[in-house]
């Protein structure tokens, strides 16, 4: 079984003089609700079961974009349900504002977001540590249905689920990359079991080893 991830569409806050959107709530632009439409061309035919939902207005609609091209193509209705825990990070202060102010007004907590992500808060906000646990928690939890399911989410959550894949940390985060209109495939094969070790809601194989061998 195979997950998909795909980021929501273009909205005018990714358009130079780009805003940071955090859990602003921005709609997609026609440029945005055009690729939603053209990745649903290239979904077509995967078997898709399940759409799973960022709560974010851009990527709902992204979704609902995703899910109508799709009923149209393959004559059936797929289910779209909405996970919170998909959402971007919630940036706090820093939600609204253009980057080039935020660079030119906080210099130095910008550089600690650039130079050193994994120990990184976002002002009155989220770290990126605490977004990659919810997210995998969501991804683990659409494993779980046995459905092929798609994810729509954001860049950032994209990027974390990309670190956690490649066996990278949070560090890595700035030199992943999570385009529009670009699908994620995640084989399901053993992924639970992997994200419960990476949260600590299972013990790594060798540690049950240990535990078994020594009963006796």
């Amino acid at each position: 079984m195979t997950l998909y991830l795909v980021r929501h569409g273009l909205t005018d806050w990714n358009v130079e003089p780009a805003r940071c959107q955090g859990w602003a709530e921005v709609p997609l632009n026609r440029a945005g609700r055009r690729q939603a439409r053209e990745l649903a061309n290239t979904l077509a035919g995967r078997g898709i079961e399940l759409i799973v939902t960022s709560h974010l207005l851009r990527a709902a609609q992204t979704a609902g974009e995703l899910r109508d091209a799709l009923q149209a193509a393959e004559g059936r209705e797929i289910e779209v349900t909405i996970d919170p825990r998909l959402a971007e990070t919630f940036r706090g202060s820093w939600q609204g504002r253009t980057f080039e102010s935020i660079i030119a007004s906080e210099p130095e907590t910008w550089a600690a977001f650039r130079d050193h992500p994994e120990s990184f808060r976002f002002p009155q906000g989220e770290s990126l540590a605490e977004q990659q646990r919810r997210v995998l928690e969501a991804v683990r939890d659409a494993a779980l249905t046995g459905r092929v399911a798609l994810l729509v989410t954001h860049g950032g959550s994209i990027r974390l689920v990309r670190a956690f894949l490649n066996g990278d940390g949070i560090d890595a985060f700035h030199r992943l990359k999570a385009p529009e209109g670009v699908v994620l495939a995640v084989d399901a094969d053993g992924l639970v079991g992997r994200i419960d070790r990476f949260l600590g809601l299972a013990p790594a194989p060798d540690e049950g080893t240990i535990e078994a061998s020594g009963a006796g």
